[in-house]
């Protein structure tokens, strides 16, 4: 198993499966069906034709519990229906979790795993779904919007909601937004916690740590862009789920120690004390990176494919390069806000 200070890097407790209809075992698509009817049927008491065409055309993602009993219903699944089926754009529904995965993140593992699917399937275009409208701020939280006014489906208030494609423009944002609100807990820190030493940082050093991280991403999608995409391993579900749970790791209140060889990311002393060129220094960078990499990452198949080789996950997709940056960024902030709180702590 693959960890960050005790963090799985990959899900434990259940298997999950990504098929069409045709490649589903029997085993698969009764605990799907099973929970499917469960959720839909008997829970939301509505009597409805819950199996259609469109399963037969869709992509069946799932999670079951490891060393599942024969018959046992799934603990989560979703389908993924393609563009031009139920939208113009590929849609995701049958959204179903079991009662006893509820408040637990598998829902959130699912629609994530759900969102890089489609991306490989479809990449360059948007996601749009029917949502039963007291999930709106769940799926707000994943990036989708509300489109449109709501309607009745089947009985149960439903609206459309619609996620845009995720490519450089929108990565180049979300960093841009991680930075800002960085940059705000760096400017309010008291001048006493902002250099610290190799060992116990202050805010430069967090800094600091964030630029040579980013400058060793830069520099192996540079280096990477000059090959064909298509030489590259295609993204899987292995790859969106180590992604997926190295982004959830930085999330967490979790500390870890630099994981490069000879701690190559863990600066000392910062000699300038100049925020605002080191912010506008930083600033520059990602700009530079961002433009130099527009053109290069522009085709569909770099969506595709495994580009980027983390120390601990392993290889993962651009998008989740991307919003593994964004991440670290937003995990530091945290970082920023305890040395407002402490005397400066170890490095992490």
């Amino acid at each position: 198993m693959l960890e960050i200070g005790g963090f799985p890097i990959v899900n434990c407790g259940v298997l999950w499966f990504e098929k069409t209809w045709g490649e589903m075992t029997p085993m698969e698509m009764f605990a799907a069906l099973r929970l499917r009817s469960e959720v839909f049927v008997v829970e939301q008491d509505c009597v409805y034709p819950d199996l259609d065409d469109k399963d037969v055309s869709s992509i069946h993602l799932g999670a079951l519990a490891d060393e599942a009993a024969p018959g046992e219903s799934a603990r989560a699944v979703v389908r993924l229906v393609p563009p031009g089926v139920s939208y113009a754009e590929p849609s995701i529904g049958r959204v179903a979790i079991d009662a006893g995965d509820r408040g637990s993140g598998l829902g959130v593992e699912l629609m994530e795993r759900a969102i890089r699917c489609c991306e490989r399937h479809w990449p360059g275009m948007g996601i749009r779904i029917s949502a039963q409208q007291y999930l709106i701020g769940f799926y707000n939280r994943l990036g989708f919007s509300a489109v449109g006014e709501g309607y009745d489906e089947d009985g149960i208030p439903h609206i459309q909601m619609y996620l845009a494609p995720r490519g450089l423009s929108h990565w180049k944002a979300e960093w841009k937004d991680a930075r800002k609100s960085f940059c705000e807990e760096l400017n309010a820190l008291p001048f006493a916690q902002l250099n610290g030493t190799k060992e116990h940082w202050g805010g430069l050093q967090v800094l600091e740590h964030l630029r040579l991280s980013e400058a060793g991403i830069w520099g192996y999608l540079n280096k990477k862009r000059q090959a064909n995409p298509l030489d590259l391993p295609n993204s899987t579900l292995e790859s969106d789920g180590r992604g997926w749970s190295l982004i959830k790791a930085l999330q967490s209140n979790a500390r870890w120690k630099d994981p490069t060889p000879g701690a190559r990311l863990t600066p000392g002393q910062v000699q300038s004390h100049d925020l605002h060129q080191l912010q506008s220094e930083w600033e520059q960078e990602q700009d530079q990176a961002f433009d130099l990499l527009a053109d290069a990452f522009e085709s569909d198949c770099w969506w595709q494919v495994q580009v980027f080789n983390h120390p601990i996950a392993g290889r993962i997709s651009l998008s989740d390069t991307f919003g593994f940056g964004v991440a670290h960024v937003q995990h530091h902030i945290h970082q920023l806000r305890r040395l407002t709180r402490s005397i400066p702590e170890d490095a992490s």
